[in-house]
């Protein structure tokens, strides 16, 4: 399987922004999926993070600051879709 190049991978705020799912009317695997799918993208994120604090070379460190900034895109698009209306509660309870 091929990748995509990191230069492909940043997105502009129109690739970002979505229609969040309407918290009445969506199927409740589909709001797990998104819960869960945030959670994922939130964790791979502050690995990233964690990793670069302990990298000495200065050219592995650019590579993974450009995948962490595409990484954070990626998890805030997927934390867009949760609606805003949806309490902290509702969220850690599907996340659970």
């Amino acid at each position: 399987m091929e990748g995509m190049p990191i230069e492909e991978q940043f997105m502009s705020w129109d690739d970002m922004i979505k229609a969040p799912y309407d918290r009445t009317r969506v199927d409740p695997y589909t709001r797990t999926r998104v819960i869960l799918m945030n959670g994922i993208e939130n964790n791979a994120t502050l690995t990233s993070h964690a990793l670069h604090r302990i990298i000495a070379d200065p050219e592995v460190k650019r590579q993974m600051a450009q995948i962490r900034r595409a990484e954070s895109q990626q998890q805030q698009t997927v934390n867009w879709l949760n609606p805003p209306d949806q309490s902290i509660l509702e969220t850690t309870i599907a996340y659970e």
